[in-house]
């Protein structure tokens, strides 16, 4: 057998080379771009529905909880520290020109003399910015509790109706009556979103009590007919239910004064939209009480030091001063001048400046628009630069998931900024 020997000067064959993959057509990526960028966005849409549905109820009950803890302070502050019978007083109807009773005929036999009855006196405690902070909170701040026990309802309510208000619980429109006194006590709430306190408000029937708790007292009062409760106004209701109304957002009417003492419940209509607003009236089953007149002329005496320049201390009279630079202490309160403008209620403070609008805090704020795309861009930038670095950076699959991941954190975080400001520019539901 002949041996067969290999020249060792001979050299190795090279080894072939790796086919060369071949160039994806441009098609081809372009339809792979668009496809993940639709993967995508269908992520984010998922996102921001289970923000909606879930992360902002999280926030609502955040709130709640503090301004549950505002209302108890509250409270505690206004019966510790002064005479609740300071911080009301009852509602007198005015007589007759005549000098009669406001209502009803009074038989002559039984008539009594008529006297003159005294402008009753009394003892006011010091006026303070932190007495009147009790009595009028700052928009956004606890003002009252509402509880519906037919719709398992039990909230704080803010006062004001802004976006910002609305985030926190149901919001009383600042110009009209607040609740338990004379007139037209108005309040909002969202159906769908932060804690949905009004979800239900469609349930309600006639005769369902209503409580509302303020540092006035208790008050309480019934759902009423929709039929008897807007009898004058039907023409204007375009769908009437067995405790509600429907309405365009543009019936500002149903804010307004209808002879009575009543509690009036607005959200949007139908759920997850604001194409129309849902109405729901109750009366007051209780007396109605008032801010007292002290409080309510030194509130607009705040307020109006708060738009202008504070006076000299020498500029205010005897009468606001007791003759000193020191606040009103135990004094006898007196009747207002007659050639003076007064306010009789705290209601028309507000009223003087803007009207109330069933659209304000259900409308959206446009302003958002812009910076939730900025967000939203910024979160995009930070998830794609996490990928861009993975591929760069380590060729492997665990050191392109850790990058991946690192630029997830700023990722979520913005887009967190991103879904608050897209539902403060979307209406209401």
């Amino acid at each position: 057998m002949t041996e067969i020997v290999v020249d060792p000067s001979t050299p190795d064959e090279p080894e072939p080379s790796p086919a060369a993959k071949p160039e994806v057509p441009l098609l081809a990526r372009i339809l792979g771009a668009t496809g993940r960028a639709l993967m995508f966005a269908g992520v984010v849409v998922f996102l921001f529905a289970a923000f909606q549905l879930w992360g902002t109820n999280l926030q609502e009950a955040r709130a709640q909880d503090d301004l549950r803890t505002e209302l108890s302070d509250r409270f505690q502050t206004i019966s510790t520290a002064f005479d609740p019978a300071l911080l009301t007083a009852p509602v007198v109807d005015p007589p007759d020109d005549d000098g009669g009773a406001a209502t009803g005929d009074t038989d002559i036999d039984s008539a009594q003399p008529t006297t003159t009855v005294p402008v009753p006196t009394t003892t006011v405690p010091e006026v303070n910015d932190e007495l009147l902070a009790l009595l009028f909170p700052e928009d956004g701040d606890a003002l009252a509790q509402i509880q519906i026990p037919s719709i398992e309802v039990d909230k704080v309510v803010v006062d004001g109706v802004a976006v910002a208000d609305l985030r926190k619980g149901p919001g009383h429109y600042s110009q009209t009556a607040l609740p338990g006194n004379a007139g037209n006590a108005s309040i909002a709430g969202h159906r769908t979103t932060y804690g949905a306190p009004f979800n239900r408000i469609d349930e309600l029937q006639p005769g369902d009590e209503i409580t509302v708790t303020s540092i006035q007292g208790e008050f309480t009062y019934r759902v009423l007919d929709p039929n008897l409760a807007y009898v004058d106004n039907l023409d204007q209701v375009e769908a009437v239910g067995a405790g509600h109304i429907i309405v365009r957002p543009s019936a500002t009417w149903v804010l307004g004064d209808f002879g009575d003492d009543r509690l009036t419940l607005t959200a949007c209509h139908p759920k997850l939209s604001s194409r129309q607003r849902i109405i729901v009236a109750a009366e007051l089953v209780d007396d109605a009480v008032a801010i007292p007149e002290w409080a309510i002329q030194a509130e607009a005496s705040r307020r109006i030091e708060r738009a202008e320049a504070p006076p000299e201390p020498g500029d205010l009279g005897a009468d606001e001063t007791n003759g000193s630079d020191d606040p009103v202490v135990g004094t006898e309160a007196t009747a207002p001048d007659h050639d003076t403008p007064t306010t009789t209620s705290i209601s028309d403070l507000d009223s003087e400046t803007a009207a109330p609008d069933l659209d304000e805090g259900l409308s959206g704020e446009r302003d958002a628009i812009a910076p939730a795309a900025a967000w939203m861009l910024a979160a995009i930038g930070f998830w794609y630069a996490g990928g861009w670095a993975g591929r760069r950076v380590d060729a492997t699959w665990r050191g392109r998931l850790g990058l991946r991941l690192v630029g997830l954190l700023p990722a979520a975080i913005c887009l967190w900024f991103s879904f608050e400001l897209i539902d403060r520019a979307l209406p209401a539901g």
